[in-house]
């Protein structure tokens, strides 16, 4: 009996075929494949009295697995004018000339001079220095999540009507 299940074992696992004898005889036959427009002997073995046909009830597995996927971020640095306003204080001279009678006497000849009187004016000026303003770090971080997946497998099951005889 224990040959037997083992049997049975092997030929589930390794696709059941149609074995029956022929004659009466102690010799089997080893057919092709089972059918299901095939006569009603087909697809049964013959074990003393007992007949049996082996139905497979295949199914299937869900496994689930990951793979990697890759995001690019570009950074893109620009330049923006922006206008700016400041205040300043300037100083200006103005030469101021007039005329008024002599209080004192006179000292020297009547002679040609030139006299040269200067006035100071400011005036703004701009100069634009480059400094560090703010900075930009750039890092990554990981994190881990839990993801449900679901999905639907197929199994085969197999109703037996008890009634019938």
């Amino acid at each position: 009996m224990a040959d037997l299940s083992r049997i049975e074992g092997v030929l589930q696992e390794y696709n059941p075929v149609e074995v029956h004898e022929e004659n009466g005889g102690g010799s089997t036959a080893v057919g092709g494949g089972l059918s299901g427009s095939a006569g009603p002997q087909e697809g049964y073995a013959s074990q003393g009295s007992q007949r049996e046909k082996v139905i497979p009830l295949p199914e299937e597995e869900l496994k689930v697995g990951k793979r990697a996927t890759e995001t690019v971020k570009h950074i893109k640095t620009y330049v923006v004018e922006e206008p700016v306003q400041k205040d300043v204080r300037l100083r200006d001279e103005r030469t101021v000339i007039e005329r008024r009678p002599a209080t004192g006497a006179a000292t020297g000849q009547p002679m040609e001079r030139e006299y040269e009187v200067r006035e100071l004016h400011e005036e703004p000026t701009v100069q634009k220095n480059v400094r560090a303003g703010e900075e930009l770090v750039v890092r990554k971080e990981a994190t881990e999540r839990t993801e449900r997946v679901s999905d639907t497998v197929k199994k085969t099951k197999a109703d037996v009507d008890k009634t019938r005889r």
